[in-house]
């Protein structure tokens, strides 16, 4: 009687057990309605770009839309991704959803089982589940988000710098987590590789993208072959050999997926190191059987202690039963975690602290190189635009249309340029024209100009805006065009040596508008009858002479320093008859007398005599410094064979700025004179403004905080 007590008993017990092992089974706990997920996608909005905010757009209702052969691609490409994954809010938590590509899901009584099993298995380092969907046209896995992205990510951060107890504790992880799941009714991951290992926010791995394999079985994903290509990478060989490996693998399929995902942290090249091999052809080396030496990623430059490749080269082995399982590679490498604390919030703060550090001086570095960059683009927008203009357009002020009542414009052009064009191939004509572009730039830097634009031969200039310089506008155009001619006389053609551009220049002074035109291409434009009138004289001129009109000739004579000759009156096309004039040459002496006086008369030559500029201010190369007494400085001058005041800081800046030896301007070739050079630097320095009565362009200083200025 006590007998069939006890077996009744036991027996209640097992169906007991049973019971509520059928009733865990039929539990839907884990189960999701898409309709409570919101989708989340991170975008710019374009209407508040300036302020550099981005949105959020919540996705209600259809998550995915119901699938068709068509769509299923369609509704994974236009889902929002951030970072590796979609990612969504379920009941105020922030999921990542893993599209299943299938229609829908039977939910046999092992997929059951497989859904109570991961919903239970409950590790650090193991990804935590949330639920799954398996309505029709929405099946999915969600499963807890984690901020860093995947180990393949971290991996991948070249910025990142991984130090020992970094990778130490991601081994670690790794290794605790493979150890729970060999354990647990899952008895094998069967997918372990560097992208299913995850990082959340506090530095911490977890394992994802185990268990429910037939939940995840029969999916119409376009992609894949390529996915599978790069699991294959990481499978074991006998798994590779056989025809119909077990969906969830094998625990010593696992442990030599370790042994690439280590080597993978160790050597961050990638699972196969620098292997000069096709991914499919690594893969059919790895198939073959018998081979002598079986090939694996090389160990020659992994830079790693001998236990460590001794460790993975066990896992690697050929014979599964010949590697170790996960807990004894745990203990082999039990020298590599002898810095980490058994808690794991103690092994966090250090690498928290150190990827702060870490992240510190990538700032700083990106800081670098964004001034950097900055600076670059300021010099070429500064090339395109008038400095003032271009400040205020980068503040996103209006630039408003400017009259300026007196300044001069240069036009050129290259007689017969279109019978040459004719006879040169197209890149030989783009190679001449940036030759002497090249060269009239380096020449017009020297004077008070500015470059308006050039189309083709064409070639304009205007001085007196947006600047103002009083009279002096005149002299500069014409001095420059001087100079312009005598350097066009030895210019050479690469392509057809012997013959000599003939450069043609037509000079006229008089009223201007000027405006920014556009905002997509934003030009600084000159309007005016000036500009029609200035583009007839150098139309009506001469090759190799300047051609000027009664008003600038008028100015040129109020200067002074300037020969002229009068051409007479001639029939201007729009204008009618107009007396025009030749400019012959200048005199070196009174230019030089006429800079001097204003460079003189002005406070800068005593400020900047008195003052030494550090050699790591932004505008000079090097340092300018010497004190500009007239006793020690005063010596003959090359160019104008009189004593210079200014000789020596001319040939200092000549090295100072690195000008470019085809501009002799600086070795006294030219009627370029000293004082020139000097208030050219000065201009360069953004002192000059201080005296020019500016309108528009705001007044330029530099302020340096720097303790080591002298």
């Amino acid at each position: 009687m006590s007998l069939l007590s006890t077996v009744l008993f036991i027996g209640a017990l097992f169906a007991l057990k049973y019971y509520r092992y059928e009733q865990k089974l039929a539990c839907l706990l884990w189960k999701i309605d898409m309709r409570e997920v919101i989708l989340i996608s991170t975008e710019t909005n374009t209407e508040r770009s300036s302020c550099n905010r981005s949105m959020i757009r919540v996705y209600r209702n259809s998550l995915f839309q119901a699938p068709t052969n068509g769509s299923i691609v369609e509704a994974s490409d236009q889902s929002p991704r951030r970072a590796y994954t979609t990612i969504g809010v379920y009941k105020g938590n922030i999921v990542a959803i893993k599209h299943i590509y299938k229609r829908s899901v039977d939910l046999t009584r092992s997929i059951r089982k497989e859904l109570k099993q991961i919903r239970e298995a409950r590790h650090e380092n193991l990804i935590p589940f949330i639920g799954a969907s398996v309505d029709h046209g929405n099946v999915a896995i969600l499963t807890a988000y984690t901020a860093r992205g995947s180990l393949e990510d971290i991996l991948q951060n070249k910025d990142l710098h991984l130090d020992n107890m970094f990778v130490s504790s991601l081994v670690t992880d790794i290794l605790k987590g493979m150890i729970y799941l060999h354990d647990s009714e899952i008895i094998s991951h069967g997918n372990l590789k560097s992208s299913n290992c995850l990082i959340d926010s506090r530095w911490v791995l977890q394992i994802s993208d185990f268990g429910l394999h037939e939940f995840k079985a029969n999916q119409d994903d376009p992609n894949w072959q390529i996915k599978e290509v790069k699991r294959m990478l990481y499978r074991a060989p006998e798994l590779l050999r056989d025809p119909s490996p077990p969906p969830r693998g094998t625990q010593k399929g696992d442990v030599y997926s370790f042994g690439i995902v280590l080597y993978e942290i160790l050597g961050r090249k990638g699972p196969w190191g620098s292997i000069d091999l096709e991914p499919e052809e690594i893969i059919r080396c790895v198939k073959r059987q018998n081979q002598m030496i079986p090939l694996r990623p090389p160990l020659d430059s992994l830079g790693a202690a001998d236990y460590i490749l001794k460790c993975i080269k066990a896992c690697w082995n050929e014979e599964p039963e010949h590697r170790p399982d996960i807990r004894y590679v745990r203990v082999r490498l039990k020298e590599m975690q002898a810095g980490l604390k058994p808690n794991i919030f103690d092994n966090m703060l250090p690498i928290m602290e150190k990827y702060a550090y870490n992240l510190e001086g990538l700032v700083q570095e990106r800081t670098n190189q964004l001034t950097e960059e900055k600076k670059k683009t300021d010099a070429l927008l500064h090339r395109m635009l008038p400095k003032s203009v271009a400040d205020s357009l980068k503040k996103g002020e209006k630039v408003e249309a400017e009259s300026f009542g007196c300044v001069t414009l240069y036009f050129s052009d290259i007689v017969g340029f279109t019978e040459l064009s004719a006879v040169s191939t197209p890149l030989q004509v783009i190679d001449l024209l940036n030759d002497l572009y090249t060269l009239f730039d380096s020449i017009i830097s020297h004077y008070d100009v500015y470059k308006v634009e050039t189309i083709g031969d064409a070639y304009m200039v205007v001085s007196g805006l947006p600047i103002r310089n009083g009279d002096r506008h005149a002299g500069e155009i014409a001095s420059m065009a001087l100079h312009l001619l005598s350097k066009i006389k030895k210019f050479e053609i690469k392509h057809r040596q012997g013959e000599v551009l003939q450069l043609r220049i037509g000079i006229h002074s008089g009223h201007v508008v000027a405006g920014v035109v556009g905002l997509k291409m934003p030009r600084y434009c000159l309007f005016g009858d000036t500009v029609n009138t200035a583009s007839r004289m150098e139309t009506y001129g001469e090759a190799f002479r300047v051609h000027i009109s009664h008003t600038t000739y008028t100015l040129l004579q109020r200067l002074g320093g300037y020969t002229c000759e009068e051409r007479g009156v001639i029939h201007i096309k729009g204008k009618g008859e107009m007396r025009t004039y030749w400019l012959i040459s200048e005199d070196p002496a009174q230019r030089m007398a006429r800079l001097r006086e204003e460079i003189m008369g002005s406070s800068l030559f005593s400020s900047l005599s008195s003052e030494r500029l550090s050699d790591k201010t932004p505008d000079l190369l090097k340092r300018v410094s010497t004190n500009l007494d007239e006793d020690n400085v005063y010596e003959r001058c090359k160019v104008c064979a009189k004593n210079c005041p200014v000789l020596k800081l001319h040939q200092r800046a000549r090295n100072a700025f690195n000008i470019a030896e085809s501009q002799e301007a600086l070795d006294g070739s030219f009627d370029m004179l000293c004082p020139e050079m000097y208030k050219y630097h000065l201009t360069r320095l953004n002192y000059i403004n201080s005296y020019r009565n500016p309108r528009s362009a705001p007044t330029v200083t530099f302020k340096d905080t720097r303790e080591n200025v002298i």
